[in-house]
């Protein structure tokens, strides 16, 4: 702190006689001052009209160098009429704002470079730290190979908001190579092996991750030789400025062997591996082989053998190996058979269950999941559950009964509770709260009066409280509580006591680090405002709503002058754009039915076929600066190739709420067995999130579909009218009410759809059609484990209007002209197959061609499944019992619940199918297996012969059946 009181006195009278005379002007130099004058004013005890006071001159330097605005103060007192003025001469501080640093090619990646640097947004700035930054900087590329690295530092000041962007200019000459490897300690490896172990080619790029993957691949070759106790370390690097190469010294200290052998029960390898902690942390301690005696006895307790005893013996043989041997006594094996819980009358038993890992004997722990360790953990959970609830001196005992009702080999526990009294609050008293009334928290807490007291519940009110003062811009804000006894046993009064501090608010707002992005697109997710109170919430709203656009890698969140005393803050938000190319790319395949010769009419109801699929996606971010995406995905496989355009633009005009896609499509698909089309759409959507479980989505489409007349399999008759190039523009809108906890393995939850559409000519179709399909889905626990799911979906689909002409060329070349009023056929409903129903292979359910039997869709749709889902072994395999029944029917108005088919052109009749399933959950979903027996299969007649003897004569027309049994292989849940 600097300061000067200068006076000058025309008549040559000593400064000191300036004190006691009025201060007729307080002024400040520069004018323009980083705290607002009406704050300043009120900062400072300094007033015109009394007398100058230098006691009150030097608070008003401690005031404002407290508010960490200012680097440095001096005053000034000059003669003016009638008394003194006061002129204050400021220098301000400055601020850390947008670090960018240039010309380095990774590594070191501009995450390490910034790391290093220790220059934190909004912390002051100073020469010091600068010069302390450069000198980090360098290192650290000295350490990737640059030697001959220059950095320059550029600092640009913002006088309106006091920061300063700092830029670092770096020139990085070439990269050092990798010179010589020398090694060190008492390797048992040349030279050319650690190199080749490593992967050090000579004249490499020396890099520090290099090294660092270098030096773990030599640790790895170790821990594969059961050489765990291997020390391997770089301990020198000496850059050589004649060759511009780096020597690398590195020491290898093998050390001996280490075998780990256990007896008296069997283990692979690997499952030792896994349970022996030393092999992870590469040492051998007393500490880390007794963990992995006691993970091994939980291991075997849980396969049964519940008397499980692990002892281990360490010693050093006379050739150096140290041998570890792990004995186990397992004694006799178990099953788990009874876990009786009694006591308990303020939980059910339900409640207390959920909360145990001791599992009895069942289809998905065959022996039961049991250890004395585990025993203990529930028992301590029970305990934490009982008195986070007010049972303060619940206690919890257990007993183990070895062959329980007189049957060797079978165990229970029997777990005691003893809930005791629990305690309640009948008073609850808040004080200290000046600025937050006690009605916009209260009724939200936990402990008021007549509620459970337990230290968990005061913790989360305490949250709670503090929360909404954070919110309200008390950052310092604290809350201290204290108990009494109450007037009633088992009852206590609680006070809590606020201090809050001092509000503070939000002085301006500066975003900073976006270059392609433009400002209003980053404003408008941002919901700090100056003059609001500054809240904690609303910063990490507006990270959140940031983060949600998709364009930013990362984001940081600052307040200017973190350390001084004001009241009045700047927030600083500095973004770093994201990499706007994309590229992705996956794989999958699907098993099913779908199979089958092109050019064959022999099976309409398919063969077994298995059909790869790949897919590749090419995405661009933030067009034009406004968080726009343009990506284009192509999936291609044996039954589909597809190309899709997709333009996104969320939160549209400004909206959170609202996102407009638009999209263009071309597809060539050949799953449904009947035909093969060509597909051309155009689509543009509105998605309206109106809340956090319900979207809307308004859409319009238009698509030109062609039918390949050479692939369809059907009556010669219908061949003309069916392969006829359709174009469909339709306007339709779509509800999705979603409530379920893991769209991926839904455990329980709602969900439901009501697509609604329309196709008319006014919208440049040709086809006029109504759609409607809607589905409900409902997901339901059944005890602990099981999970009963169902769902069911109707649709219709209505013709209306005059008929469509359809003009039709012969071979002659005369045009027939024919009127339909016929839905188009790639716009019927086609359904069945490992998502709809699984009694049929894909798109194999409904009406069928009379000649061919091959499916020709329909206009109506029914289809409900229900699955109960059950764990089958330990926590990854599960399994599924399904019940699948519905059709597609050739009118909504033929929909109905018959079972019997009535004759081989009847298809308007409910099919079901039985089946079972098995599930292995996997991060991405459940990969799945179904096995469905049809109960009502559709029998119908069908074509043998060629196609050409279909056009042209000649063929047998056969009784054929769906097949009864049908599989199904794919990813994730059926709905």
């Amino acid at each position: 702190m600097a300061v000067a009181l200068c006076m000058a006195w025309a008549g040559g009278a000593a400064g000191e006689d300036w004190f006691g005379r009025p201060v007729v002007e307080i002024a400040f130099s520069p004018p323009a001052q980083p705290i607002p004058p009406a704050r300043l004013a009120e900062l400072i005890p300094l007033r015109t009209g009394e007398p100058l006071d230098p006691d009150k001159v030097r608070t008003s330097i401690q005031a404002m160098f407290a508010t960490g605005r200012y680097a440095d103060i001096q005053v000034d007192a000059a003669p003016a009429e009638g008394g003194v003025r006061v002129t204050f001469l400021t220098q301000d501080n400055w601020f850390i704002g947008p670090i960018q640093i240039l010309g380095v090619r990774r590594p070191p990646s501009i995450a390490e470079m910034t790391t290093v640097l220790k220059l934190e947004l909004g912390e002051p700035f100073s020469e010091e730290k600068m010069a302390t930054a450069r000198t980090a900087l360098l290192k650290l590329l000295a350490d990737n190979g640059y030697h001959h690295a220059k950095v320059e530092s550029e600092t640009s000041g913002h006088s309106d908001t006091q920061q300063i962007d700092i830029t670092f200019q770096v020139e990085t000459g070439v990269r050092a190579r990798l010179g010589e490897v020398r090694l060190a300690g008492k390797p048992d490896l040349t030279l050319e092996q650690v190199r080749r172990v490593a992967r050090w080619p000579a004249d490499r790029p020396f890099t520090q991750p290099a090294v660092q993957r270098g030096l773990e691949r030599l640790r790895r070759y170790y821990q594969k030789r059961d050489l765990l106790q291997a020390n391997v370390r770089a301990v020198e690097q000496t850059w050589v400025p004649a060759t511009d190469r780096v020597n690398l010294t590195v020491e290898i200290q093998p050390g001996p062997r280490v075998e780990v052998a256990i007896s008296g029960a069997k283990l692979s390898r690997g499952q030792l591996r896994r349970y022996v902690p030393i092999y992870e942390e590469g040492t051998v301690d007393r500490d880390l082989l007794a963990e992995g005696a006691r993970n091994l006895r939980d291991h075997f307790q849980v396969q049964g053998y519940f008397d499980a005893k692990i002892d281990y013996h360490q010693h050093e043989e006379e050739n150096g190996i140290i041998l570890v041997e792990f004995q186990a006594l397992l004694g006799e094996r178990h099953n788990f058979l009874r876990l009786e819980i009694t006591g308990n009358k303020f939980f059910d038993e339900a409640t207390i269950r959920e909360r145990l890992y001791l599992q009895p004997k069942s289809v998905q722990f065959r022996r039961g999941r049991f250890s004395h360790s585990l025993l203990r953990n529930d028992v301590a959970a029970i305990e934490d559950l009982y008195q986070s609830n007010g049972f303060r001196e619940a206690k919890v005992e257990s007993r183990f009964e070895d062959d329980y009702q007189g049957k060797e080999g079978d165990v229970a526990v029997f777990i005691q509770i003893a809930e005791g009294p629990q305690t309640l609050v009948t008073a609850l008293q808040i004080a200290g709260n000046d600025s937050l009334t006690t009605a916009s928290f209260r009724e939200r807490l936990s402990s008021i009066e007549g509620q459970p007291f337990s230290e968990r519940n005061v913790a989360s009110d305490r949250d709670l409280i503090l929360g909404q003062y954070f919110t309200a811009g008390f950052p310092d804000a604290t809350l201290e509580w204290t108990i009494e006894p109450g007037p009633q046993p088992h009852t206590v009064q609680l006070e809590y006591l606020i201090q809050e501090g001092r509000q503070q608010f939000v002085h301006q707002v500066i975003v900073d680090g976006y270059e392609k992005t433009r400002e209003p697109v980053i404003r408008r997710q941002v919901v700090v405002y100056p003059s609001d109170p500054l809240s904690q919430g609303a910063m990490i709203e507006s990270q959140r709503r940031l983060y949600d656009l998709g364009i930013f890698s990362k984001i940081n969140v600052a307040i200017q002058n973190p350390e001084g005393v004001e009241a009045n803050r700047n927030v600083l938000f500095q973004v770093e754009e994201a990499r706007r190319w994309t590229f992705g790319f996956g794989g999958g395949a699907e098993l099913a039915r779908f199979g089958g010769s092109q050019s064959s009419l022999d099976a309409p109801a398919g063969d077994t076929g298995f059909s790869p699929r790949v897919a590749l996606e090419l995405s661009r971010l933030n067009l034009l600066g406004r968080a726009y995406t343009v990506s284009v995905r192509t999936q291609l496989s044996s039954l589909q190739q597809r190309g899709m355009f997709t333009f996104q633009a969320p939160r549209w005009q400004g909206r959170e709420r609202l996102t407009l896609i638009v999209s263009s499509l071309y597809d060539t698909s050949r799953n449904v067995r009947t035909f093969s089309a060509d597909r051309l759409e155009g689509a543009i959507q509105l998605q309206h999130k109106i809340s956090k479980p319900s979207t809307l989505f308004y859409r319009y489409s238009y698509r030109r579909v062609d039918v390949d007349e050479n692939t369809l399999k059907i009556s010669p008759a219908s061949i003309p009218l069916l392969s006829q190039p359709v174009r469909v523009g339709s306007l339709s809108g779509s509800l999705a009410h979603d409530r379920r906890d893991d769209p991926l393995d839904t455990k329980r939850g709602i969900y439901n759809t009501i697509d609604v559409g329309l196709a008319d000519k006014y919208l440049f179709s040709k086809a006029n059609f109504g759609r409607l399909l809607m589905q409900n889905s409902t997901y339901y626990r059944v005890g602990r484990r099981m999970v009963l799911a169902r769902t069911t979906q109707l649709g219709a689909l209505a013709p209306y209007g005059a008929p469509r002409r359809v003009e039709t060329k012969q071979p002659d070349g005369t045009t027939v002209i024919n009127f339909t009023r016929e839905i188009p056929l790639p716009e019927r409903f086609f359904s069945g197959g490992s998502n709809s129903h699984r009694g049929f292979s894909i798109n194999q359910a409904g009406p069928r061609d009379p000649t061919t039997g091959f499916p020709l869709g329909g206009n109506g749709l029914l289809l409900n499944s229900v699955e109960l889902r059950f764990p089958v072994r330990g926590e990854n395999i599960g399994g599924v019992l399904f019940h699948d029944a519905g059709n597609v029917y050739s009118k909504p108005q033929n929909i109905n619940f018959r079972l019997k088919q009535r004759n081989l052109q009847d298809f308007d009749y409910l099919v079901n199918a039985l089946g079972f399933g098995v599930r292995y959950r996997t991060p991405i979903g459940p990969v799945r297996f179904d096995v469905a027996y049809s109960v009502n299969p559709p029998r119908f007649f069908g074509f043998k012969g060629s196609r050409e003897e279909l056009l042209f004569g000649g063929g047998t027309q056969t009784e054929q059946r769906l097949s009864r049994i049908q599989f199904h292989f794919s990813l994730g849940q059926t709905f």
